[in-house]
């Protein structure tokens, strides 16, 4: 298979780069002469002499073919805004979906959107939003788009300042936006142009129309660089940009210290935030003590893994602007987390400079400060840097520092970490070649500096019914960049394969719209043992049927010819793992439709008896046109999978073998705290071939092993209650229930042993209710101003069972009984207002 794919690939690479085969389109901007009123009529006599972009082709359901339904687009340019105005005709209008709902949250009603490169670089662009209720969205779309615009989702986290207005009329709905140049960003010339894409969505026929239309088969390669051209803009100046935004937070809180005792507290503070654009097209932001608590909740989490829960962010300050600072490890992780700023103590201040010069050179630059009561103790440095070559290319490398202000034994005095990455195309945007080379840097009191490097490469076919690439990844054993970045893995070489396929051209056929699918296939070894790490693959298939109902199935096998984890046992090293097999399906019912239903399941199967299997229903419902509901519901057994439990200190004493009460190192166990076993069971083959923790010579440290059944239930509720456009109250309800054991115990002996142990004394079982609720009213009271007022309510506990007791928790404890206990705790509750202040120049 590797043969023929490599074959494959290397056959289709161009001798000379094509030329672009897709045509270009152009749109004409013109003046504005007169006075605009916003109302969302074209009546105005400028819309009349504006050109009008009207070759809107299908996306969905049937790709290229003409639209249901004509729709005419034309824009406006004034001394400070662009203007945009589409006729979006529809025989019926009292069909057209009018749906309220929260700003950046596109529900199932008609929109209209507009994405605009403004620095015509083909990478990113401005996405601006309007549904037919007046709800606005906005966000800045990457290069590779996204389902709603080609591949990713645009970051939705990017507010703007601007205004739009929609009126339905007898021959459909029109809509009416403008966009200051203040929100953009462009270099300064006297004629400028732009790339430009235009989105309409019909909800009740699930489709999509757009202009220029983009095919399939080329969207991957980058939507944005198929934009159309939005010229003839003269004398264009985005004018002062300064965002001042003062705001006073005030919470209140109710909760049970550790000790047990109730305590409240009341607490207020102020801040501000500020926005200068240095010139048309650098922006600085600076945060003086800054208000980062989010106003929506991370939702709860069972994680018996190896690796951390990575959570999104949501703090504006680093969503706003985040595509400049990616550097991707793929599935491993990322140079910068931005979520590790903060994580400890609070952010005492923060800056961020962004912007690109005329010759296509993004810089980004953030640097922030974090400390109790004001004091300094971390400084973390980012830095940016991504240059254009030509239409597509880019190359570019970035750092991150993490430096203490004061540091003691045994603590992190300074972290650096950084690299190049490239993304280098050819043959008409058709092949890729990317890649990164990185290292990391860091320097413990008391300990010699560990450097360690990183890197990958990637030659990939991107554009096409057929694509296919290879590459490899290598992380040596010393490379951590988990100080401010995000790292699941290191030691690691991987070498992989993909193949993926759009069938019939994304054309229907059969019973479908559309169906496509992906084939992923890898090998991987430790870097430092070169220890097999095993080899497996992933396959995804998926369609939309004629009924617009969705269909997804997907199989990953891994450990083929078995191979080896080197995380599974926490630190004490590798361990066997047996062939894998997982399959996952999920049907989603007609999109069109106020009310969906998509159930799913997960069924995960080992070679040696162990299983797994989730079962889920997700509902949502536009119940009326101001009320969005959305549930979901997960059931997930496991049965019999050999997972690690802990990691316990054993002595030989005079008098027999002992454990240690605690799961701790020997080195942090005290004599008395080792308790007698009834019998040494394998501990005396255990030491004839273990090495003792080091300084000690009768202490040994043993990675425990043992059989997990667990049980787990969620349930959560998102609801969305909209009264205008600029006033919504949202609620996120979870409960999640779940409980496990481990049985048949054994002790790691080596990588590929484990020696049973009958008589283990410990019981390793736990139990976990958690029940959240986070109420939020956003008031958008004037343009970029909002008033939040917020309740969370937080009833969690995770217990693990007395390791000696002889009854067993999971034996005789059932749902029921765990939803009782839930709301038996005592529930913590904060309230908080929020109130932020826009001054705009």
């Amino acid at each position: 298979m590797y043969g023929l794919l490599l074959s494959l690939l290397f056959t289709a690479l161009p001798v000379r780069p094509q030329a672009d085969t897709l045509s270009t389109l152009s749109l004409q901007a013109v003046p504005l002469n007169h006075d605009l009123r916003l109302d969302g009529r074209l009546t105005e006599p400028d819309w009349q002499r504006a050109p009008a972009a009207t070759d809107f082709r299908q996306l969905e359901p049937v790709e290229g073919a003409t639209p249901t339904f004509p729709t005419a687009v034309r824009v406006l340019y004034g001394p400070d805004a662009l203007y945009v105005g589409a006729m979006l005709y529809d025989p019926e209008p009292h069909r057209i979906r009018r749906l309220l709902g929260r700003r950046d949250q596109f529900n199932q009603a008609d929109w209209f959107s507009v994405a605009i490169d403004s620095y015509f670089d083909r990478k990113t662009a401005y996405v601006f939003a309007v549904n037919a209720a007046g709800v606005l969205a906005d966000g800045i779309l990457a290069s590779r788009g996204g389902p709603r615009f080609g591949g990713n989702e645009p970051d939705l986290s990017w507010d703007a300042v601007w205004e739009a207005a929609v009126a339905v009329v007898d021959s459909g709905w029109s809509v009416e936006m403008r966009i200051p140049y203040a929100m953009l960003r462009f270099p300064q010339a006297e004629v400028l142009t732009w790339g430009i894409s235009f989105r309409r969505d019909i909800a009740r026929l699930s489709e999509v129309d757009e202009w220029p239309f983009i095919p399939r088969n080329i969207r991957s390669s980058g939507v944005v660089a198929y934009f159309a051209r939005l010229e003839n803009l003269r004398g264009l100046h985005p004018g002062r940009n300064l965002q001042l935004t003062p705001y006073v937070v005030s919470n209140g809180t109710r909760l049970r210290q550790d000790d047990g005792q109730i305590s409240s507290e009341l607490d207020a503070d102020t801040g501000l935030d500020l926005k200068l654009g240095l010139t048309s097209n650098l922006i600085l932001d600076l945060t003086v003590n800054p208000d980062f608590g989010q106003v929506e909740v991370d939702p709860a989490v069972l994680n018996l893994t190896a690796f951390e829960t990575v959570f999104e962010e949501r703090r504006p300050f680093f969503t706003e602007g985040a595509q400049i600072f990616s550097f991707s490890y793929g599935r491993e992780g990322r140079l910068f987390y931005s979520r590790r700023i903060g994580a400890a103590e609070p952010i005492i201040g923060a800056a961020k400079l962004s912007g690109r010069t005329e010759g296509g050179l993004s810089l980004g630059l953030l640097g922030a400060t974090t400390g109790h009561d004001f004091q300094p103790e971390h400084h973390y440095l980012v830095g940016r840097l991504r240059q254009e070559l030509g239409t597509y290319s880019t190359i570019g490398g970035m750092v991150t520092g993490l430096f203490r202000q004061r540091s003691g034994d045994d603590e992190l005095r300074y972290s650096l970490a950084g690299g190049a990455d490239w993304d280098l195309r050819f043959g008409g945007n058709t092949y890729r070649f990317g890649g990164h080379l990185s290292f990391s840097h860091r320097q413990v009191n008391g300990q010699n500096a560990s450097t360690g490097m990183a890197t990958a490469l990637r030659l990939e076919r991107v554009r096409g019914v057929w694509t296919y690439g290879t590459g490899l990844d290598g992380f040596d054993d010393r490379f951590n960049v988990n100080d401010v970045g995000q790292l699941r893995r290191n030691n690691l070489v991987r070498f992989w394969m993909r193949l993926g396929h759009q069938f019939n051209n994304n054309r229907p056929f059969g019973p479908f719209q559309r169906a496509d699918a992906f084939i992923f296939s890898w090998h991987q070894r430790s870097y430092r043992e070169g220890l097999y790490m095993g080899s497996g693959f992933f396959m995804r298939a998926a369609a939309l049927t004629r009924g617009f109902a969705e269909l997804e199935l997907r199989v990953r096998g891994d450990y083929l010819w078995g191979g080896y984890d080197l995380y599974e046992a926490r630190g004490m090293g590798p361990i066997y793992q047996p062939r894998q097999l997982v399959i996952e399906g999920e049907y989603g019912s007609d999109t069109r439709r106020s009310l969906r239903l998509e159930p799913s399941f997960e069924l995960e199967l080992d070679e040696e008896g162990g299983r797994r299997l989730n079962t889920g229903l997700q509902l949502e419902w536009s119940a009326l046109d101001w009320l969005d509901l959305r549930t979901e519901l997960s059931l997930e057994q496991e049965h019999n999978l050999l997972r690690w439990a802990s990691n316990e200190s054993f002595a030989r004493l005079p008098d027999g073998w002992a454990i240690g009460t605690r799961s701790a190192s020997p080195r942090s166990l005290d004599d008395e705290e080792y308790r007698l076993l009834p019998s040494p069971g394998p501990l005396d083959e255990l030491a004839a071939r273990y090495d003792p923790y080091e300084g000690f010579a009768d202490r040994y440290y043993v990675a425990v092993f043992g059989r997990r059944d667990t049980r787990s239930l969620e349930l959560s509720l998102r609801s969305t209650l909209t009264f205008s456009p600029m006033l919504s109250v949202q609620s996120f309800t979870q409960l999640l229930l779940a409980r496990g054991r481990y049985t048949d115990p054994s002790l790691r002996l080596d990588k590929d042993t484990l020696l049973p142990f009958p008589d283990y004394p410990k019981r390793h079982e736990f139990v976990l209710n958690s029940f959240r609720v986070n109420v939020v009213l956003r008031w958008e009271y004037r343009p970029g101003s909002v008033l939040y007022l917020v309740w969370t309510h937080d009833r969690d506990a995770y217990d693990r069972a007395d390791p000696f007791q002889p009854d067993s928790w999971y034996q005789g404890l059932t749902f029921p009984e765990q939803l009782r206990d839930t709301f038996r705790l005592f529930p913590n509750n904060a309230f908080t207002v929020k109130l932020t202040y826009l001054i705009f120049s």
